[in-house]
Parts: structure tokens; sequence; C-alpha cells
């Protein structure tokens, strides 16, 4: 996003060219149309006006008198005409995003009455799909209580989601591995650098979204889990806009229950709306604009009362929405959307390590969006859109240090990274650091019906997106020590050595030199990474009416990534230049829907699902051409942690020509000796080499669902689904591939620096090698119900149930060099499969909107989850890997069973009361008083996990709002 003037030069440019563009159709209304006798009526011309915008959509029923329009979501007047028979209008439609409404209209010939009116709700059961999806629609997106605002978080209502935490990503997200894709009006806008968070986006310019658990049909892609697809709010005939006001304040809430203080916090959101039209009926404008203002606190929780210190400051958000819709003709519709947001943090929480980890943080979305959707004729349908979506950040640690290894290049932010045994002086070892992605994409889907055996409503397509990244990370520049030679030292010396958590120049680096192994550093001539990944996708999807109450459901898709693995990167001899593309990713989907009467459905089906690479895989592995790591031993001196080089650190230059593998005289001579003495050159490092071809896949899964969906009543529905998912080809991180093992035991040899065991090594002029690979697997299998009671009587619920279970077997069996163990290891080494961290077994949410009386409404939602699983360990490097990798293997030799430590329950209810009062005709003002986990639950979202720590087993503290204790907010909306 640092080319501002040349990115909008060339969406525009591109807008201008193209003579047929669209947007994502949001919606679709079908059905049929039949005379008194049952007898299907072609040539019924079916015309359906969008109630707000008085925007019409037309068309005519075929030869079996069935029609089908591309509609925007909302609500409708549909009108069925035909000479010599009785005018037929359905009133009260109301279609959300994603959904095919299907009406059936009957007509009689003309007698006493001209016209029939009847109103009525379309089907809440869908006779037509057999996706697994839900949707959080207008009613809710308003008017639940959500704490901190996020729309996001309202996708804890939908069946089949597996978030706990609220806010940021709408299901659980790995950070490396991206299990779903966000799309707003049709454009896909998820963040794909791995680090660095989602785009932020007001509530109050959202509309509505679909939440799609599993099975999304062909036009879908690029995604193994989920699909969300926003669609922002638009202007209708009327202006009308809203202002307000939430304020939310600690003094009002209760103490956090593991630092046992109200932890200060005063926020303040400011949001407004505006809309209307611009020609009635035909042309409409919407603008929204929020601003968050939150004065924050977060307090560390350490063995060291000295390091448990406040942090104080303000989070400040800005976001902005513009739209514009033009209906040109019924035929032809127009929409031009853009957005921008930044964010600003002055830190990031506070936990058990060490305060000097936090750090500041800000971000910034932009987009731009053209579509144009053209009727060709009442079979077919041309959508296109064009359009760029931008997002990007920048991270620095809050610690200053006149003497940072980079200082002569202007770098004095920053610390070392320390490892001791059950305690971090930690913080990205990649900051400060900038990440920056931009995309442009074009798509184009063409949908049509015709008749071959039943009735075929057909969609194929094509997509390209050009993704452009800029990285900038200071990996491992300010050094890494790891002092784990020892117990952790005391509290009155760690905080005897370490006065001012923020000044490093206090720190007294040098007494922890007797329990320091080693040192690495990074060491570049080059920060800035800037690479391209085209992507291509292309679809088939046909819905097939085989008879009038069986659909099938069949789909074609294929995905390209380009250079998805940094294919042509070099660095041999872990890895080879012009590696293959991972070309293969055909995808098959089929699903059926049969209506076995008129209130139920059975609905099922496969699939299968290729995800995205996140772009930090990419830069990571481009780092081995352009960082040195240099990994030191330490050799004894007292003031080994500050002059580890005995002398001045090198520059690039001058490391390449100290390691081992470019020095290969000298390393050479010393393996002649078999290793005697200490190694005349250094060893360099690496983190998250690109695999080789036999492990380079893009992850995938398999899909299956089998279930029932039952109308209960008019306004009512239940649903029952079993879902599976296989996923294969799995991101699984070797942090230490640099390793033999002994088939006798399955343990590796340990590594060492120096003596004769380093002949074991499989690349003994290299230190700590790091690779990824795609080897995991995971299988997840659910039992989903969820019941639905939409908006009448002036209340409208849902809840849902899952019972679920997930394994998986990472991490997976271990590389030894390039290629993975041939027999098996021991238990704590890899390849175990069981349960997976994050597995949930029992999850139900409840929420429901009461329109009282007077102007009195009341709202909420309940949310329960069993305890997640949580990895647990030893703590240490037993195993001798020297690095990351395996800490299950205890002193005493047991080792801990895996993914052993479940955590508490989450409960939580939330609550909202709101009185509206009408002052005049067109205006009325809303009090609002929100509580948030009435009970005030104990929730946790982490503990700590090492057992080596003093504060095993406790749990943390959290910023997350899912895990806040009672806090009340009080807000005001008025509207005109």
């Amino acid at each position: 996003m640092k080319s501002g003037v040349v990115r909008w030069f060339i969406v525009v440019a591109a807008l201008l060219a193209l003579p047929v563009l669209g947007y994502a159709q949001e919606a679709a209304i079908t059905g049929s149309v039949t005379d008194s006798t049952g007898g299907v009526l072609p040539g019924v011309t079916v015309t359906a006006v969008h109630e707000a915008t008085g925007n019409t959509f037309s068309t005519v029923t075929d030869e079996r008198g069935i029609f089908r329009m591309p509609a925007r979501i909302g609500a409708y007047r549909v009108t069925a005409e035909l000479p010599g028979f009785t005018t037929v209008t359905r009133s009260g439609v109301t279609i959300l995003v994603g959904q095919t409404a299907a009406l059936d209209m009957q007509m009689t010939v003309t007698g006493v009455a001209e016209s029939v009116t009847v109103t009525g709700e379309a089907p809440l059961i869908n006779v037509t799909q057999s996706t697994i999806g839900s949707n959080i629609d207008p009613l809710q997106m308003s008017e639940l209580p959500v704490q901190g605002r996020d729309w996001t978080s309202l996708a804890l209502v939908a069946p089949g989601n597996r978030t706990t935490a609220m806010g940021s990503v709408p299901v659980q997200d790995r950070g490396d591995v991206r299990e779903f894709q966000l799309n707003m009006d049709g454009q896909q806008v998820t963040s794909q650098l791995g680090p660095g968070g989602q785009p932020r986006f007001s509530r109050d310019a959202i509309a509505e979204f679909q939440f799609i658990s599993n099975r999304f049909d062909a036009t879908q892609g690029r995604s193994t889990g989920v699909q969300v697809n926003a669609v922002t709010r638009s202007g209708t005939n009327n202006f009308d806009g809203t202002f307000a006001g939430y304020f939310r304040n600690a003094d009002w809430g209760s103490e956090d229950p593991v630092l046992g203080v109200k932890v200060p916090l005063k926020e303040q959101q400011w949001s407004s709306t505006f809309g209307g039209p611009i020609i009635s009926d035909k042309f409409h404008f919407f603008a929204s604009y929020e601003y968050d203002r939150s004065p924050k606190s977060t307090i560390a929780n350490t063995a060291f009362p000295a390091f448990n210190i406040t942090l104080e400051g303000k989070e400040s958000t800005h976001l902005t929405t513009g739209r514009l819709d033009y209906q040109l003709s019924p035929s032809t519709r127009l929409m031009l959307k853009g957005y921008q947001t930044t964010f600003n943090s002055p830190f990031t929480q506070l936990g058990s390590d060490h305060p000097a980890g936090s750090g500041s943080s800000t971000n910034q979305t932009d987009s731009l969006q053209l579509g144009l959707t053209q009727v060709v004729s009442n079979r077919a349908v041309n959508e296109v859109k064009v359009g760029y979506a931008g997002y990007g950040f920048t991270e620095a640690n809050l610690t200053t240090w006149s003497k940072h290894p980079l200082a002569s290049r202007g770098i004095t932010n920053g610390h070392p990274r320390i490892q001791f045994t059950g305690f971090n002086i930690a913080g990205n070892n990649n900051w400060p650091r900038y990440w920056y992605q931009n995309s442009y994409n074009l798509r184009d889907d063409f949908t049509w019906s015709y008749e071959l055996g039943g009735r075929h409503d057909v969609k194929a397509g094509g997509e390209f997106m050009w993704w452009k990244f800029i990285s900038a990370n200071c990996t491992s520049c300010m050094g890494r020590i790891d002092a784990r030679n020892g117990p952790l030292p005391s509290v009155p010396n760690m905080e005897a050595w370490f006065p001012d958590p923020f000044n490093v120049d206090t720190w007294n680096l040098n007494a922890i030199a007797n329990i320091t192994r080693r040192y690495v550093v990074g060491i570049s001539d080059s920060f800035p990474v800037a690479f391209s990944q085209p992507k291509y996708g292309a679809w088939w999807q046909d819905d097939w009416r085989v008879a009038e109450r069986l659909t099938l459901n069949f789909g074609l898709r294929y995905d390209f990534l380009k250079d998805a693995f940094n294919n042509d990167a070099e660095f041999l001899p872990f890895m080879v230049g012009g590696r293959k593309q991972d070309a293969d990713n055909i995808q098959p989907r089929v699903g059926f829907a049969y209506q076995t009467n008129d209130r139920t459905v059975i609905r099922g089906g496969a699939g299968l699902y290729y995800t995205d690479v996140i772009a930090s895989s990419w830069t990571h592995s481009t780092r081995a051409n352009t960082t040195v790591f240099l990994a030191v031993d330490n050799d004894g001196r007292p003031d080994f942690v500050t002059n580890p080089f005995n002398g001045p650190a090198p520059n690039y230059q001058q490391a390449l020509q100290r390691v081992c593998d470019v020095n290969r005289p000298a390393f050479d001579a010393w393996r002649a000796s078999n290793y005697a003495g200490t190694a005349p050159c250094l060893f360099r490092d690496f983190e998250e080499l690109a695999p080789p071809d036999e492990l380079a896949h893009l992850s995938n899964s398999w899909q299956g669902t089998i279930g029932v969906q039952r109308q209960l009543a008019a306004d009512m529905s239940f649903d029952i689904d079993y879902v599976y998912n296989k996923s294969r080809d799995e991101k699984i991180l070797q942090d230490q591939i640099n390793l033999g093992y002994n088939p006798a035991t399955g343990v590796n040899y340990p590594y060492a620096a120096n003596g004769p065991n380093r002949a074991l090594l499989p690349y003994p002029e290299f230190g700590l090698v790091g690779y990824y690979g795609y080897t995991g697997r995971s299988d997840y299998h659910a039992l989903q119900t969820s019941w639905t009671k939409r908006f009448s009587n002036r209340w409208q619920a849902s809840a849902n149930y899952s019972l679920s279970q997930i394994k998986n077997d990472d991490p997976s069996q271990p590389m030894s060099g390039t290629t993975l163990v041939p027999f098996p290891v021991a238990p704590d080494m890899g390849g175990e499969y069981g349960l997976a961290e994050t597995d949930q077994r029992h999850r139900a949410v409840f929420n429901g909107i009461w329109q009282v009386a007077y102007g009195f409404q009341v709202s909420g939602l309940y949310f329960y989850g069993s305890g997640e699983r949580l990895a647990n360990n030893c703590g240490g490097d037993r195993r001798g890997w020297a690095r990351g990798g395996t800490a299950r293997l205890c002193a005493d030799g047991s080792i801990v069973e895996r993914n052993s430590f479940v955590r508490g329950s989450i409960h939580r209810l939330d609550m909202r009361l709101q009185q509206r009062v009408p002052v005049g005709n067109a205006f009325s003002l809303d009090g609002i008083f929100e509580m948030f986990n009435v009970f005030n639950r104990e929730n946790y979202g982490s503990y700590t996990v090492d057992q080596s720590s003093p504060r095993y087993g406790l749990p943390n503290a959290s910023t997350n709002l899912a895990f806040a204790p009672r806090t009340i907010q009080l807000g005001f909306r008025a509207t005109f």
C-alpha cells in the first residue's frame, strides 16, 4: 500500500476499460407458477420489487413454469402477471445473503377478483442446496449485545463455528495456516500475511453475513474450513441515518479474576451512518464513519513482583465506508464501494513472561470495488467484478537499547530475546517489521438455466487475483540467547539483573553467562522483500432439479497458486531452484437435497477443498539468501553474552566468510580430524525453509455431511447434521531437521556443536535448520444441531449445539535432513495421533431478541464451551534438539501425555436492555444498557502449561473480551 497513486490508477483504469462488470450475486429468487389445477404456466411475467430501494427485478417463467432471478438482500414484493389470469402478489418476502428463496405461486382464471395479495415469508428450509451454513440477519447485527462491537464476534451464533475467542477472526486460526476466507460484497479481503491479524470493518456498515461451516459450493474456494460472506449496507428511498455512542468504564465492572484488580479502561465508540436516494427507485448512496477511542491498561502477572508493572495508553480506530448503488434498468445494476481503516495500539498484552515482550502496532485497510450485473435473458445472468483490497501493519518493541547490534543502521528499538527454563524475555523475533499486501482481482460469473432431464441452474466462472506483498523483518537482528543450561535464577537475582524492563542498557546480561548455552543473531544487508503471487480459479456449479422434490448439486473447481512455495528460490542442499508447481488441485463436489414433504428436507454430500498459502511461508524461505543466522556456542568467557564474537560483530559479507558452509577449507580440515577440538568456523541456522516437491502440496480436506432440515412452523425450523472433515497435507513446522536418529531407540542423536558426534548430523557444516512441510493430518467429527425462530410476534431466537471431536498428529513425523525419518520415533518427538489442541467436546449457543412493548426491547446471547485441550510440556531440551522441538520429556524420564491439559469450561451470558423513545415522526432515540458476563463467571483464555514454570497450571490474564469479567456498557443511538 506504499504506492497509493499507482495502485488507484491501475484500479480505476481497469474499471473504465471493462464494458460489462458486476458484483457477486447476493441472493436469488426462484419458484414455479401454476394454475388452479396444478398445471404449469409458461410466459408469466414475475416482477420483484425491493421494498427499501424500489429496485425492480423481472423475469418470465419458462416452459415448465419455473422462474429464477438474481436479487439483492432485503424485503420484497413479488408479482406474477399473465393475461387472462388473476394477478398474484406475494409480500413480506425477506431474503438473506447467499439464500435462494423458493416461492411457488398459483394463479386462477380471471373472475371476480382481478388480483390477489398473499402475505408470507419464504420457507425456512432450503429445498435446492445441501451446503451447511447459517445467516446472521440484520436484526441480529444491530440488536444483539457484543462487547467491543466487533461484528465477526457474532459468528459465535452460527452452527459449526469453533471459535471461543471474540473478534479479529471468525474461526479458530493458527496464524501460519489460513482455514477461512472473508468475502465482503463478493470480494475476498482476507489478510494472507500470516501475522498482523485481519482487516477491520464497522459493525454499523455491515448489513448481514453468512457463515458457511462446511461444503460450500464450487463458486468459492481457497479454504479447507469456512467461508464468511458479508454484505455492506446500502441506501434506500428514504434519507435516514444513525448517530450512536457506546461507553465502557472499568469502574462499572468487576475485578479481573487473575489479576485481582479492575484493569483500567475508559472506552468511547462513536458511530454514524447516513444514506438515501440520489434518484428514487434507481440511485442510492450509503456512508458510515466510526471512531473508537480506548484508553487501556495491561498488567503483567509473572512470578517476579518487580516485573508486574502496568502499562497505560490509548488505542484508536477509524473506520470509513462508502457505497453507491445504481439500477440502470431492470436488467442492469451498478455498485461502487470503498472503505478505509486505520488502527493504532500502543502496546500488546502483558502476561506471565517478562514485560519487555510487549510492543506497539498499527494497521490499515483500504479497498475499492466496482460492479455491474446484467440480466442477459430470462435464463441467463452475467456478473463480473473488479477491485482492489489492501492491508498492512507495522510492529515494534517498546524497549530501547543503545547497543543494539544494528544501532549503526539507526535501530535502537528492541532487546535480546532470552529463553530461560520456565520463563522468557520474549517478543516477536522479527520486530521491528512491516508487512503489506495488495490484491487486485477480476472475476466473472455466468449463470444460465436450461432443461435436460429436469431443470439445470448452472454457474460457471473464473477469477484472477494478483497478490503483491512487501515484507521487512529485522529477523533475529537483536540476538537470541539460550539460557537453559541451568534452572531459572532466583527472584532477587532476576529482579536485580533486569531492573528497568524497557531500558536494556540497565540489564546485566553477563550475569547469566554461566547458564547460557548459545547465542544466535541474524545478519542481513537487505530487509525488504517484495514478491507477487498470481492466483487463478475456475468453477462449474450445476444445481440440477431432477424432479419436483429432488435437486442434485454438482460442482467442479480448479485453483492454481503460482509460486506458492517460493518455487524458484534456491539454497543447496536444502532448496533446489525451479521446483515443480502444485498444479493438480481439481476439486469435485456433489450434494443432494430431497424434499420428503413440504416441511422436511434430507440433505448431504461430499467434496474436496484446497486452502490458500500464507505469505510468510514465502518470506521465511527467502531469508536463506538474504540473512546469515550465526550461532555461537558459549566458550566460557564471563562477557560471552554481551560479546559473543569476542570482538565486533561481523557485517553480512564478513559473516558469510565465517560460516562453515562457505569457509569449506577450514571446515573440511576439521572434519578430516574427526572434529577434534573446537570448530574453526561458525554454523549458521535457518528457519522454515521451503519444502521439497514431495512435501509441497496445498492442504486439502474431504468434507462430508448428511442431515435433515425440518420446518416446524411458518416461522420456525430445526436442523441436525453429521459433519466430517478429513484434512490432509496440513502445514507442519519442523523446528530442527539437522539431526540424526538412532533406529534402535527412535531417538535423535543430540545436537553437538563440537566433537565426533558432529558426524552424526545430516549436514555437519550447518547449524539448526528449520523446515516446513505439508505432512500433517487431522479428522473432525461433529453432530451439529440448530433451531431457528425468525422474527414474528415481536420476537426471534436461535440456538445451536455441537458434539464434536478433532484428532491430529501435530507435530507429525520428524524430518532428518530433507526426508521424513523412515522408522517410528519416541512418542514425544512426533507422529503421535490423538486429540488435538483446541479439541472441544461440547458447545452450545443461544441468542434472542424480544421487542416487549412501548419501545422496550430485551436481547441476549449465551455461550457455553467445554474445556479445550492445550499442549502442556516439561520445558527444557532434554532430547538435545538445541531449538524448539519436543519438550514433553521430563527430568524423571517420563513423557507428558500429548495435549493432556484441559482448561476450564466457558460460560458467558451477555444481555442488552434498550428503550426507544420516538421524537416526532422521523426521529427516535434509543437508550442502551448492556451487561456482559452477567454472572461474572471466571473464564480463562490461556494457562501456563510449562511444568518447569513457577506458574504451571495457573490461568493467565487475557485482554480478549470472551474471557473478561462482568462489564457494563452504556450507549445511545439516534435514528432519523
